[in-house]
């Protein structure tokens, strides 16, 4: 099968851009020719260009026409699906929060996938039909994270993996009241690693969220589920399956991240448990078989067919594209452009503007009173010179 795989970028090793290089990664050794198409690439680009994946900014560049378009991402799944409307599409959110997350309802959408039960209620709250959507799990590639040897007795290493700050300080304050050593890495302190697989082993604990934590379990970390938002606690084997239905992610970070949660957390390692995890999620995540999950889905997008006529598709669209092209009006574009920090918040920048007028105004004031004042020094000046040339003329 011809697959076409849509993302807005291919160039942070980010959750999203990960799950894209996953999904070619699994399918290309099923035996599908796999195309990914990104309008910003980068460094993660390039290495999969070196790994043989064909990567692409430009539709114009995909070297066929896709049987299916693995689409994440809404404006670059839009624009893939302009180019080949004949191609069914099978959507997928990754996240129940972002604005480019958010499922496309259009008749060229044959089926729609979320990652997790979140997920779910999102699609589902924004109109996905339910008989088209379906739940499939981010998966590991266990063929990069290989089991680490036991875990000891107690733990020595910790490795803060994160994408936020806010819970630094209580999980390093809890690892040192207890002795143990903690290395921070990930975007939110700005040290990413392309090859985390050969991070990972060399930690006894790990703090993490979804896709971070999963792959941390998989290798056997102890695997500790917070991060800034929140705090859900050590991961273990009796958890495993109700915390995997909500991706290690935001539903379960209830508990307010503080040295307490985090030492507490730190209190329920155990190395055997945590050796039953990896076991649970090398069984139930492995990449092999989220792509046969993927494939059925795409197979019976395929099957289907897009049964709309180019007109209603074209008027889909249209409707489409006046929410995401930049205009006056206050549409989803504006959200999409903010949250991906391509433009500010416009109620943020007005109030700043305001500020800088009226602070502008009054310096402003100031600034011409000073004139004022000076001009009036320098007339009593003359006046005061005149009038002296005045008297000694009268003198004379």
């Amino acid at each position: 099968m011809r697959v076409l795989i849509t993302n807005m970028r291919l160039a942070r090793f980010s959750g999203s851009e990960v799950a894209a290089e996953l999904a070619a990664d699994g399918l290309r050794r099923a035996g599908h020719d796999v195309v990914v198409y990104a309008p910003a690439l980068g460094e993660q680009a390039e290495k999969m260009r070196v790994r043989g994946h064909v990567i692409t900014d430009r539709l114009a560049g995909v070297p066929f026409r896709p049987d299916v378009i693995h689409a994440q991402h809404s404006t670059p799944a839009l624009m893939a699906m302009t180019a080949f409307p004949e191609t069914p599409v099978v959507h997928v959110c990754h996240s129940a929060r972002f604005a480019q997350e958010a499922p496309i309802l259009h008749p060229q959408v044959r089926r729609y996938v979320a990652v997790d039960a979140l997920c779910r209620q999102r699609c589902l709250a924004d109109g996905a039909p339910a008989a088209r959507l379906s739940v499939v799990y981010n998966p590991v590639d266990l063929l990069r994270f290989v089991e680490r040897p036991p875990l000891p007795s107690r733990p020595k290493r910790a490795l803060l993996l994160t994408k936020t700050k806010e819970q630094r300080q209580a999980v390093i304050a809890a690892c040192k009241a207890r002795g143990v050593e903690v290395v921070e890495m990930g975007p939110g302190v700005g040290q990413v690693s392309a090859a985390i697989e050969d991070v990972l082993p060399a930690f006894d604990v790990v703090f993490a969220t979804a896709r971070m934590a999963l792959e941390a379990a998989a290798i056997g970390c102890a695997v500790v589920v917070a991060d800034g938002r929140g705090a859900a606690g050590m991961l273990t084997s009796a958890r495993w399956p109700e915390w995997r239905r909500q991706n290690l992610g935001a539903a379960l970070l209830v508990r307010p991240v503080t040295e307490q949660e985090m030492a507490a957390a730190l209190d329920d390692y155990d190395p055997e448990d945590a050796r039953e995890v990896a076991r649970q999620v090398r069984v139930s995540a492995d990449l092999t078989g989220y792509v046969q999950d993927m494939t059925a889905l795409y197979e019976a997008a395929v099957k289907e067919g897009v049964t709309a006529s180019p007109a209603e598709l074209a008027l889909h669209n249209a409707a489409l594209l006046e929410d995401w092209l930049p205009t006056p009006t206050e549409r989803p574009w504006r959200r999409l452009a903010t949250e991906k920090r391509w433009a500010p918040d416009w109620n943020e920048e007005i109030s700043r503007a305001g500020a800088r007028l009226e602070a502008a105004g009054e310096k402003q004031r100031v600034r011409l009173k000073r004139q004022i004042e000076a001009l009036g020094v320098e007339l009593r000046e003359q006046i005061d010179a005149l009038a002296a040339r005045g008297g000694a003329q009268d003198d004379r």
